[in-house]
Parts: structure tokens; sequence; C-alpha cells
């Protein structure tokens, strides 16, 4: 079985690349020869195996080529790409090969679906985000600060001013969709894989009718440690980027109402704010990524209160795997995860009395310890480790591949 995997990126700058590069180095030590397709360097050393060749397209992220109009040119329809890959893709062996799109929004365009359904090779598509069908690729209206409710690229779509940037820059977000809708009409019958079982749930039916669906959650390796003394803790622990949709800003004022102590680590555009609803919060920068879990390990939980749609990040899987409860929106993918009440709370997107309630909850010692052994239980009973994410991701390719449902 020959994979072709096409990520924008070759190195690792954010979740999408990193599941790109961590499973294709886990396909080929499974046995599948993988032809990794990046536009973006440097190339990670994770490819550097015996079953994995790099095909580079010599492109750049849309936003450094130049102009914002040779940008928007290239977002679009980027021509380049399409050869690229067409002339790669025509020189694979049928019968054994299949395309897996993970990311092709920063350099390849949709030029890189439409090379995939010309090849007449399977393809499966994973949703880290999304751009299959929502031109800001989060289905989240920035203007109103809250979930988009329009049916994607439907006139009140196009017309909304919903982008985080400006309505221009939507009307380019909206062209490239166009160019990536018509490519993924043109798809037999492609895969899409999700992160999560709410991601399926509220993707599924914004997807081409043709398509078939599977979840393969993302990998996340954890040394099984002994779990966190979380009643010995006291801080509420946001990890990640301080931007609106995430709703770093309503933890602030949960936080202070709760009167529970609460750590921003990250950093993005409403530090400032966090730091004036909440002047008792401590806000740092990002920690190495071999302290995340010492990080994590000393807080009473970790906070998730995200208003968008967010479909598998993975922090609150390292929490679980740690044993420290976590609160989270219920419209996010890891709240599949969490039995409500029992091992994690979850509380309404932009509820910030609702996460007060819960952060108060939380300050009970017993409560806290039972929470955190409960989410530790539950992870490590099936963790999320690269061996079971290659194992369901062969298995899905298998049925891609033989045409079976």
């Amino acid at each position: 079985m020959r994979a072709v995997i096409i990520s924008d990126f070759g190195s690792v700058n954010g979740g999408a690349a990193k599941v790109a590069i961590e499973s294709a180095r886990g396909l080929a030590e499974a046995g599948v020869e993988i032809v990794f397709a990046c536009a973006i360097g440097p190339v990670s050393d994770r490819l550097d195996h015996p079953l994995i060749s790099v095909e580079r397209f010599a492109g750049e992220d849309i936003w450094q080529v130049g102009s914002k109009l040779a940008a928007a040119r290239q977002g679009i329809w980027n021509a380049r790409a399409h050869t690229f890959l067409s002339e790669l893709l025509a020189r694979q062996p049928r019968g054994e090969t299949l395309v897996h799109l993970h990311q092709w929004t920063k350099a390849f365009s949709p030029a890189a679906i439409a090379a995939a359904g010309e090849s007449g090779l399977p393809v499966a598509i994973t949703m880290h985000d999304y751009f299959s069908f929502c031109p800001v690729g989060g289905y989240f209206d920035f203007r109103a600060n809250a979930p988009c409710r329009l049916k994607p690229m439907s006139v009140d779509c196009i017309t909304s001013n919903c982008d985080r940037a400006s309505y221009v820059h939507k009307l380019v977000r909206v062209a490239r969709q166009w160019r990536s809708d018509e490519a993924m009409r043109k798809l037999s019958a492609p895969l899409f894989i999700h992160v999560s079982d709410f991601a399926r749930s509220f993707a599924e039916p914004f997807l081409p009718k043709q398509a078939r669906h599977a979840v393969v959650e993302n990998m996340m390796e954890a040394q099984k440690r002994r779990p966190a003394q979380v009643a010995n803790n006291r801080h509420a622990l946001f990890l990640g980027r301080f931007t609106q949709e995430k709703a770093g800003d309503i933890l602030a004022q949960a936080a202070a109402d709760a009167g529970m102590p609460a750590l921003f680590v990250g950093e993005g555009p409403l530090a400032a704010e966090i730091a004036r609803i909440n002047p008792q919060a401590e806000i740092r920068g990002w920690v190495p990524a071999e302290q995340v879990f010492d990080e994590i390990a000393q807080a009473r939980c970790l906070v998730l209160p995200s208003l968008w749609y967010e479909p598998g990040p993975l922090v609150i899987a390292e929490a679980r795997s740690l044993g420290v409860p976590v609160v989270l929106a219920r419209t996010t993918g890891p709240a599949s995860w969490v039995d409500d009440g029992e091992d994690g709370i979850l509380v309404d997107g932009g509820d910030a009395a609702g996460l007060a309630a819960a952060l108060s909850r939380l300050k009970d010692d017993a409560l806290a310890q039972a929470m955190g052994a409960a989410a530790y239980r539950r992870y490590w009973a099936d963790p999320l480790t690269t061996a079971r994410h290659v194992g369901r991701t062969v298995e899905n390719y298998r049925r891609l591949v033989s045409g079976k449902q």
C-alpha cells in the first residue's frame, strides 16, 4: 500500500502539520510506503525513513509571496502546484495508491483537491479544521464573536462580514472556497477523516453527499506518570492562543468571579484584555514542549472555554493523561470524551457564569481529586498512542483502496 500525503508544511508549525508528519512516520514504520508532498520548508527529520520519499514543491505561504494581489491569486488557485501534483500522482502505481490531504490552504490551494480528484486515485481528507466547507475555516463569525449560523457559501454567507481581517479578505476566501467546492464535487467517493465524534457529527451535513466518513483521533504520545495530586493545586490553567474564538477573556472573568487563581500560558492579541479583566491572573509566554506536561500537572484544572467548534485539541488529552480534571465547552471535539460531572465538567461556550460555577465546584478538594482520578483511569484505558492512530488509519486506507464502505 502506498499513500501520497499532501501537507503545506514539511516541518511542525502547528497541529495539522504535526499530525501529518507523525502519521507519515508511523505509517512508514508499519510498512506503508509514503510519498510526502510538501511546499514550505524546512523538512522535518521525522520524515527520514526508508519508506518515506519527500517530494518538495517550491512554494511559499501565500501571504509571503509579494503583493496582496499575487497572494490572493495563488491562494485561490495555484496553477504551478496543480501541475506539480498532477505529474506526481500520474507516476504512482494504480490499485495500491491513495491520496491523503492534510493541509492545502497555505501553499497548494484548492488545486491540490483538483489534482487528487483528476488522478483517479482514492482520496482521503483529514478535517483538522472546516476549510473543506467554510471560507474562514472555523465556522465562526469574528465580528459577532459567536459561532456561525449561516449555510456555507449561501448568499447570506458570502455577504456576511465575518472575517477576522476584513471583508475584502473574506471575498478572497470566498473565491478560494468556490474553487475548493468545485473540486470537491468532482471527487467520486472521498473519505473524510474526522478527529473526534463531535467534529464528525457537526461537519458531515456540510460535506459532499457522496462522501464516506470515519473518526480517527490524533495521536498524543504521553509517558504514563503517577496521577497529579490536584487537591494540592490551586489555579485553573489556560494553555493556548489568546484569541477571541478561544475565549481566554471569558475564563479571566469566570476565574475572578469564582475566586480561583488563573494561569494563562501562550500568547495572542487578547493578552492585555485578559490582564484588564482579571488583574490577579498570571500570564506567561509559551513553555517548551518538553515542559508542557509538568505545567499541566501543577494545575487544579485545565480549561478550554472555546467559542468555536474546535475539532480536537490535544491539550485535553494531555490533561486527562495526568489526572487533571478539565472544564470545557460542550461544543468542542474533546467534549465527547468527557462524562460530565464524573471526570470533567462541560459548560456552554460563552457562559461566564456557568464557567464560574464549574470552577467553584472544583474548589472542593475531594471532588477535584475524584474527577482527576476518573479522567486518568478513562484516558489510560484507551490512550491516544501513535500505534492506535496508525492502526485505525491503515484500516480506513484498506477500505478506501478496496472500495469497501
